[in-house]
């Protein structure tokens, strides 16, 4: 299928920042005395702040929940903020193809807007994207569909006529159970079984570029 429009995330897809978060909820443990695994926050890659917490609530029941995402996430934002993020591999091969084919384009990201301007004006591609959607716009965080349903309205299209790229399972999850297409491009984790069922993958998002929008 020839796919309209693009919606990308953000972290650990379009940016190197997924690292910065993991450091974040490693500090902010230690903050309270407590260290946590390295594998831990891998674990929370691409989901809402309410899952992140309740896995927390689960594997360290000794922190102050509420605190510690709320110190994680100030920590992550804060360094995001005051710096220009690491574009990942392909993505002005990406973003050259959707402008050569009139692809319509959108982030959908779990992070504020105001972090999300600050990437794409910091790393000059803000004139790039048609329409930002924000985890504090929908009800239901990743892998809820929700923020997939409102990017493609945003860009004046149906579901299935976006392709959604992505790093996380959520966000695949999501992807599908919007009714988009689904490409997963892995940052911290690779796919097991059930999500390489549901999408494609690939190793870049330059690879992703020419399967989806050759140029013409």
């Amino acid at each position: 299928m020839t796919f309209k429009g693009a919606i990308f995330d953000q972290d650990g897809l379009l940016f190197d920042t997924e690292k910065t978060y993991q450091r974040a909820w490693i500090e902010a443990g230690r903050l309270q005395g407590v260290e946590i695994p390295a594998e831990l926050p891998r674990r929370f890659c691409g989901l809402s702040p309410k899952l992140i917490a309740g896995i927390v609530k689960r594997e360290r029941p000794e922190l102050d929940i509420p605190a510690y995402c709320r110190d994680a996430i100030r920590i992550a934002w804060g360094a995001q903020l005051a710096g220009v993020p690491e574009p990942k591999p392909g993505l002005m091969a990406m973003l050259d193809a959707c402008r050569a084919r009139g692809v319509r384009t959108a982030i959908a990201s779990s992070s504020t807007l105001r972090v999300v301007r600050h990437n794409v004006e910091a790393a000059g591609v803000a004139d790039r994207f048609d329409a930002i959607v924000t985890g504090d716009e929908v009800e239901r965080g990743k892998p809820a569909p929700d923020i997939f349903l409102l990017a493609a309205q945003k860009i004046g299209l149906a579901p299935e006529e976006c392709v959604v790229f992505e790093d996380a399972f959520s966000g695949i999850r999501g992807a599908h159970a919007a009714g988009c297409g689904a490409a997963l491009i892995p940052d911290q984790m690779q796919p097991d079984d059930e999500i390489r069922a549901i999408c494609s993958v690939f190793p870049d998002l330059s690879a992703a570029a020419a399967y989806y929008f050759p140029r013409p």
